[in-house]
């Protein structure tokens, strides 16, 4: 390293430098497992089998490779049939029959009675006046029909003259 050369310098020479690859290792591969010939002394399982299954069966043969979706299938419905599997989660949303609609009490309706006329104040305080109700297009009021403006104060227009200096300059530079 040069002592004169700073860390950007460094750092640009070293990524000019070609760089040699590292010598790769060939690692033979080990010797392949034979594959298992399927044995032919274990019969699939039939639709006879199935319909025999309860709850204590062992069901693994049913689904293994090579079984008839019909024997699959009927081994899937003794299998979920069990009274085990059929029990509801509680916090399930979709267990509820939300078709049917459970009536109010007495009770929640008096408890609901304050609510009436939250509507109705909301209405009174959106609705305009009569006046603005008569004519809600109609356009600006005529001149004869403004309120006069009040007199502009003296002492505002008096009281900032650098303000109007500043605004004459801006005027003469235009």
């Amino acid at each position: 390293m040069m002592p004169s050369e700073g860390f950007l310098q460094r750092w640009s020479r070293l990524k000019a430098e070609p760089v040699a690859p590292a010598p790769v290792e060939v690692v033979p591969a080990p010797p392949a497992a034979p594959v298992a010939e399927p044995q032919a002394d274990v019969a699939l399982p039939t639709l006879a089998d199935a319909a025999a299954l309860d709850a204590a069966s062992d069901y693994s043969a049913f689904v293994g490779r090579g079984v008839d979706a019909s024997v699959r299938r009927l081994a899937m419905k003794k299998l979920f049939a069990d009274p085990h599997f059929n029990v509801k989660d509680g916090l399930d949303i979709y267990m509820g029959d939300y078709n049917i609609a459970s009536p109010v009490s007495e009770a929640m309706l008096a408890s609901m009675s304050h609510a009436r006329n939250i509507f109705a104040r909301i209405d009174d305080a959106l609705t305009p006046d009569a006046a603005d109700a008569a004519s809600p297009l109609a356009g600006p009021p005529a001149a004869g029909e403004m309120p006069p403006l009040p007199p502009p104060d003296d002492d505002l227009s008096a009281a900032s003259p650098a303000l109007q200096a500043d605004d004459q300059a801006e005027k003469l530079s235009l």
